[in-house]
């Protein structure tokens, strides 16, 4: 259903490999967590491209928890008006992610996100 691809001024990208319905689970990935005092470490690695935050915890403080998805998800550029989510849904075998397509993405064209933290990237150009 995805695939990752170079996208001409990003860098590598999400693409749909086929037409993907509104509301579709695109991609399932377990999640680790690392503590809040440990992001200030990790933004000054290249990792900091790849991690999120929970929009609910950010607003509430910007020294919100980080996490790490092993999927494809963490290769989905940001967007203002994104195709697809992240929820995330805890079980018994842990934390997961879930990528959701938020309306209609047809074949080739690019999955996309908002990235909650978009401001600390603002001083992301020191790290690349």
């Amino acid at each position: 259903m995805i695939a990752v691809k170079r996208i001409a001024g990003k860098g590598r990208g999400i693409i749909a490999t086929e037409d993907i319905s509104s509301g579709t689970l695109i991609e399932v990935a377990p999640v680790g967590v690392f503590p809040a005092e440990q992001r200030p470490i990790v933004d000054k690695t290249d990792v900091f491209k790849y991690y999120f935050v929970q929009p609910g915890e950010y607003r509430q403080r910007k020294n919100a928890k980080g996490y790490f998805v092993f999927g494809l998800v963490s290769l989905c550029n940001h967007t203002e008006e994104p195709n697809s989510y992240v929820d995330w849904i805890e079980d018994e075998v842990g934390l997961w992610s879930h990528l959701t397509a938020k309306k209609d993405i047809k074949i080739g064209e690019e999955v996309t996100v908002f990235y909650t933290n978009i401001d600390e990237y603002a001083d992301a150009e020191k790290f690349v």
